[in-house]
């Protein structure tokens, strides 16, 4: 199971991200430790939402997850010197997982830097200084703290730009097995480094060390065509092992052949469904129970110490009447010599008195060798006075220690108490409605029809692209609402639709348009062949990420009703809940809600219908129109 993004996933999340170059930062948002939200303005697409997750994780949603109301410190900060600055590059770090994010404003250029390594963390750099940083941090090689010069961690082999007598020297000088050090030496991490060995044939036990320079170079040939279809072709997909997601990765391995592999639709998608679904999911920490545990660690140091203190200075009052002729002669002697000279001459005529280490008359004392130990004396008193202040100081430590042991206890029931709210918080997470099956075409949006054809549409410009590219074919028909920036929606086999099932493939194109934040009570939608559809512009036309141009006749549709049902339905023997006109719905399932534009937040309603439905709310969030809305109807299904 992946605990973390390897530094393939975050060449492949960097490549996504070149989307947002040119684009504008809006808001961001800072919760629980290292999660943080990166929202973001790009031209003609709308907004799109970054997420680092617990400081492992970075890929964008298509949906935002709960934040604060009221933002950190940190996110306050960020907003005040980041908002609306320009997106100039993303770049990964040589082969590491590290992200860099070139950003402009009218006060001058920032990087926001995102360390995927460690415990993650995400610095703010301005003019090569660290202006703020979700940890701050001393290690041996560099220091990231506030007004530090920032440094990236040491150079790692970066077998992308390494030329072939790099990649043999780092084979030849290993002492491990090639699968070892195709995954430390070269860099590749353990399951790139098998996944070389399976598409070369070579055994990955063998001594890196006896390999020839032909076979390092049918090695370094099939590394770099690794990297090629990553650039080219990337291929997302999420792993399962029977039905528990067991992985996501950003192009098709080998290594996961037994496996089942779901395309997905990139690497955020696969990314996000992973770690939605996966089931050793992190466990979360908990800050004050961190605290807390410091806390009594500190109260223990501090009573050991000042219990230390007391024995000490107990010892001290006995040891001085061990040596009782002795200490009382030097007091006697220190006191006469005080009185005879100055304090310079003191200091001086003091440390000639056998067994006198040093001596200070501003405080009026001088050390004393007392047996094997040293005593401070007061050489203006005698020595029962002495010793009766060291009793009387190590008394008042002994009562000190009641007073903080008193605290201690307090610290170790709230300390208790914390653990019985963890507990219970996991017992509620672990009885959390589980999803449901999840299918590969969940990556778009989707429902399906009357006559049970599949309909998937575009989530973003990008998906749009894949949508088509990937799944109109011959067979297929596509439809668009007749708005600028709807969904790309695909109607798969569609060549076999009723008339009925295209006036529902518009309908469920137009809700999910901008048509629904209007408010409006109906709309248009058409439906054309696939070999109307183009991403070829001729002279004078443009097409933008995401767009298509439609060339020759459109089938209009007219009067579609802003109406979708949410219903409970069964799709191959699984229940699923669906987000489809009323025709496809109908008769199906008598569990339903009926939804129009209103002023109900979005997510509140989610929040409502994922209750009802006992599925996870993000379940439900990736299926509803865009917008506000309002509940017209409701069967066999409990809002309350």
């Amino acid at each position: 199971m992946k605990k973390e993004m390897t530094a393939f996933d975050v060449a492949a999340i960097t490549s996504e991200l070149q989307g947002v170059r040119g684009a504008f930062l809006d808001k961001i948002f800072h919760w629980e430790g290292r999660n943080v939200l990166i929202r973001i303005n790009v031209q003609g697409e709308g907004k799109k939402e970054l997420v680092l997750r617990d400081g492992r994780w970075l890929h964008l949603v298509a949906e935002r997850p709960d934040t604060p109301d009221t933002p950190s410190g940190f996110a306050v900060h960020l907003r005040k010197v980041l908002y609306n600055a320009r997106i100039q590059a993303v770049t990964q770090r040589e082969f590491d997982r590290i992200v860099t994010m070139d950003l402009a404003t009218r006060e001058g250029n920032y990087q926001m830097i995102i360390e995927l390594i460690g415990e993650g963390n995400l610095i703010v750099v301005h003019e090569g200084k660290i202006i703020n940083a979700l940890e701050q941090k001393k290690w041996r090689h560099r220091d990231v703290l506030i007004g530090a010069d920032y440094v990236y961690p040491p150079s790692r082999f970066d077998p992308r730009t390494a030329s072939p007598e790099a990649y043999q020297e780092a084979v030849l000088t290993s002492k491990s097995d090639l699968v070892r050090t195709l995954a430390t030496s070269v860099n590749l991490g353990g399951q790139y480094g098998e996944e070389v060995c399976l598409r070369t044939g070579m055994d990955k036990a063998r001594k890196a060390s006896t390999l020839t320079p032909d076979e390092i170079s049918v090695l370094r040939k099939v590394t770099l065509d690794m990297f090629q279809e990553l650039n080219d072709a990337p291929h997302a997909c999420l792993v399962l092992d029977g039905e528990d997601v067991i992985d996501a990765t950003p192009i098709s391995l080998m290594v996961n052949s037994s496996m089942t592999c779901m395309d997905m639709a990139g690497p955020s998608a696969a990314l996000a469904t992973f770690l939605s679904q996966r089931k050793d999911v992190v466990e979360r920490k908990d800050a004050e129970l961190e605290r807390l545990q410091r806390q009594l660690e500190q109260q223990l140091k501090g009573i050991e110490a000042t219990e230390a203190e007391a024995l000490a200075l107990q010892a001290q009052g006995d040891l001085l009447y061990t040596s009782y002729s002795e200490v009382s002669a030097t007091l006697e002697r220190m006191r006469a010599l005080s009185q005879a000279n100055n304090w310079e001459k003191l200091k001086d005529q003091g440390v000639k008195v056998p067994l006198v280490i040093s001596v200070d008359p501003k405080d009026k004392s001088f050390v004393m060798k007392v047996g094997d130990g040293q005593v401070t004396l007061d050489y203006t008193v005698g020595i029962d006075e002495n010793a009766n202040r060291l009793y009387s100081k190590a008394k008042e430590l002994k009562e000190k220690t009641s007073g903080a042991r008193e605290a201690m206890d307090e610290t170790r029931a709230a300390i208790a108490k914390r653990v019985v709210r963890g507990q219970k918080e996991a017992l509620q997470e672990k009885e959390k409605t589980a999803p449901t099956k999840r299918f590969w075409y969940e990556a778009y949006k989707w429902f399906l029809t009357s006559g049970g054809h599949l309909v998937v549409g575009g989530r973003d410009a990008k998906s749009n692209d894949q949508v088509v590219k990937k799944h109109l074919g011959d067979n297929e028909r596509y439809s668009h609402a007749d708005l600028h920036g709807a969904p790309s929606i695909v109607l798969k086999e569609g060549a076999n639709a009723t008339e009925e099932e295209m006036k529902e493939v518009c309908q469920f194109a137009l809700c999910h348009s901008k048509a629904w934040n209007a408010g409006a009570a109906e709309g248009t939608a058409y439906w054309v062949l696939p070999d109307q559809v183009s991403k070829r512009p001729e002279a004078g036309e443009f097409a933008p990420r995401g767009a298509f141009i439609i060339r020759g006749k459109r089938n209009y549709i007219y009067h579609l009703p802003l109406e979708m049902w949410v219903a409970e339905v069964q799709i191959d023997g699984t229940r699923k809940i669906m987000c489809a006109p009323k025709e496809s719905i109908f008769g199906r399932t008598e569990k339903y809600v009926v939804l129009g534009p209103g002023s109900a937040p979005r997510g509140r309603t989610s929040a409502a219908l994922a209750r009802a439905f006992q599925v996870p709310e993000e379940e439900i969030s990736r299926i509803l129109p865009p917008g506000d809305m309002t509940i017209r109807e409701t069967h066999g299904v409990n809002l309350e």
